[in-house]
This record gives C-alpha cells, structure tokens and sequence, in this order.
C-alpha cells in the first residue's frame, strides 16, 4: 500500500515510512489475523506462517499469503478478506488521526506454484528404492532365506568364500576347482533344492574327520536355519562357495 500524509508537522516521506512500517506489522497481529479468517470463514492450519508482509521502499508494503493443497480453493475467499480487514483497521486508524492518510488502490497477484518435472522425476526414483529396499527386508525377514551376502558372513565370520556371479550351470568350472585344491578332502554339501543336478554331494552323515566339508549356498532358496544347523554340526572347519543366481 502506498500512503501520503497532509500533516504539516511531519515529513512526508517520514510519515509514510511510519505508516508503511505499521501496515507491515499488522501481519504479526493475531487478532489481525484471525480477524481474515473470521471474515472468510476458512480455517488455515498454521496460518502464522503463511502470512507476511514486508516493506519494499518507504510507500509500498509487500503481503504475502502463502496456500498449499486443499487450502488453495479458498485462495479468493482469504484474498478478500485480507483485503476488507486491511481496509477497515486503515479507516479505525485514520478516524482516531488529526492527520488522516490515504493509499493507492489495492494490487493483487496470485501465482500457482507447479512442482518441476524434475523433482517429481528424483522423488520418484528415491521412492522407488526406499520401496524395493523395504521389499528386500519384508523378503528377507518373512522367508527365511539367505538373500544377502552379508547373512552368510554374519553366520560364518571367518570361513573362506568364493562368491560365483555367474547363473548356476554356466559357472567357471576351473575358478571352482582351484577353490577346492586348497582345502584337504573337500566333500560338497549342496543346501538348495536341484545342487545334486550340478554337483555331486556328499551325505552330512559320510563327512570323515579328515574331511572339509564345502558349502554350496544359493542366495534366495539356501534357508538361514539350515546354515546354522550345519555350522552346529561341522563347526567353523568348512568352506563356502556362494552362488549369486
């Protein structure tokens, strides 16, 4: 609002400095607030926070009334009530005024704020993963199977592994076998439905003393509870070959 003094006490730019300062006020004013609410008949959650007023230059006041949501259908309804309470504490101050003021007619702008493509985009993607972690950890909590690496090791933290990337049929044989060179006796226990179609196994109850029994896990069908029924039964003198897929 720009405002004009007739006072010829005060400075004119002085006085409308003043009255620009008070406009601007009213905004921290929670009767004056309540009052635009009284008068639109709209209840804004925190309405606080969503009005503002600032003063540009020593004539004009900026206000600000921020909506999100649900609230942005009663936009006009607020705008005009802002506008009607302003008009009417204006007048109060000038009846009570030896010196009334006057202000330029009222402008008014609304924007709608669109949310960028690509914030939409980048949300999308993080709730996507959070999503597909969430489902990995419901899987991984419900099934009882071993669907990370990291739960093998948890069970066996210092055995030795080799970790075979490629889909079970057309591993590397020959990476397979220098594994086993280094272990003494090394007799296979498949713990995955179809490992005897793949491997040639060996009973749990035919391992020997002088036996080192080798674990063929396969993430997502290899059960949790069967790896520490072995390690209760062989101890921690075993070796590990883990199938990814």
């Amino acid at each position: 609002a720009k405002t004009a003094q007739t006072s010829p006490i005060m400075d004119p730019p002085e006085s409308a400095m003043k009255i620009a300062e008070m406009i601007a006020g009213w905004a921290k004013n929670p009767a004056f607030r309540q009052e635009i609410l009284d008068e639109s008949g709209v209840y804004i959650t925190k309405f606080k926070k969503k009005i503002t007023a600032r003063k540009q230059n020593r004539n004009n006041v900026f206000w600000t009334i921020t909506l999100s949501g649900n609230e942005l259908k009663n936009s006009e309804k607020i705008k005009q009530a802002t506008i009607k309470i302003f008009e009417k504490n204006f007048k109060l101050y000038n009846q009570d005024n030896q010196y009334p003021f006057s202000y330029t007619p009222l402008q008014t702008f609304s924007e709608l704020r669109v949310i960028p493509a690509s914030w939409i985009a980048i949300g999308s993607i993080i709730l996507a993963i959070i999503l597909a972690f969430l489902f990995i950890f419901i899987s991984e909590s419900t099934s009882g199977k071993i669907i990370f690496p990291r739960q093998i090791r948890e069970i066996f933290p210092k055995n030795n592994y080799l970790e075979i990337s490629q889909t079970l049929g057309d591993h590397d044989e020959a990476l397979l076998k220098k594994f086993l060179v280094k272990f003494q006796n090394p007799k296979l226990i498949g713990t995955f439905p179809k490992a005897d179609e793949y491997f040639e196994l060996s009973l749990k109850d035919n391992i020997q003393e002088d036996d080192t029994p080798i674990l063929m896990i396969q993430l997502g069908k290899t059960s949790t509870k069967e790896l520490k029924n072995l390690k209760a039964i062989f101890g921690k003198n075993l070796g590990i070959i883990i199938f990814e897929k």
